[in-house]
């Protein structure tokens, strides 16, 4: 304790000397500081261009609209897709669910209104009589089921009717969910995607 007290006492004759180890480390924090805000800057600047994109605020659920949880921000084009959107067309919703933060593309987006803007391309429409009332909503992703089988395990429902309810189904097997619709046989069941 003896070494404190005539350190002290050393400082209290000499204020230089405090003065002095203030001075140095005030600049060796302000230069490692300055050296942190130079690594940061190379960094940003090795990644080149960027562009003004569409990147989504808060999480964006089927057919919403995607003016309402998006804004442009600057990104690096090394790390852009393709289709990254640079604009977007008033009343665009989403297709499908777009998680926020994430950069918003042509796939994720339809320009159609209504039921349609939830139909992907190459996918039809389907209305189902339903004489129950349902629990489902515009947006769900679904699989149809008939005579005990899977018959469409990709299935989106557009809209819910009063009696009805509208789903979008791939191409390929609309036929198969038609003749199920015609027969009475098909069933519509919630899926987890």
């Amino acid at each position: 304790m003896r070494w404190i007290a005539r350190l002290r006492m050393l400082l209290a004759r000499r204020p230089w000397i405090y003065w002095t180890a203030v001075a140095s480390v005030a600049i060796g924090l302000g230069t490692a500081v300055a050296g942190a805000v130079a690594a940061v800057d190379h960094e940003r600047d090795s990644w080149g261009e960027s562009a003004r994109v569409y990147v989504a605020t808060s999480p964006i659920a089927i057919g919403e609209l995607i003016e309402v949880s998006a804004e442009r921000r600057e990104v690096p084009i090394a790390i852009l897709p393709l289709s990254a959107l640079r604009s977007v067309t008033p009343g665009a919703v989403a297709v499908q669910r777009i998680s926020a933060g994430e950069i918003i593309v042509g796939i994720d987006v339809s320009e159609s209104d209504g039921p349609l803007a939830l139909l992907p391309n190459g996918w039809l429409a389907i209305t189902i009589e339903w004489q129950i009332d349902v629990t489902l909503a515009s947006g769900d992703s679904a699989a149809v089921m008939a005579g005990g089988a899977m018959i469409a395990p990709d299935a989106v429902v557009l809209a819910v009717l009063a009696g009805a309810v509208v789903i979008g189904v791939p191409e390929d097997v609309a036929p198969a969910v038609a003749d199920a619709v015609n027969q009475r046989t098909a069933v519509i069941a919630l899926a987890d995607r």
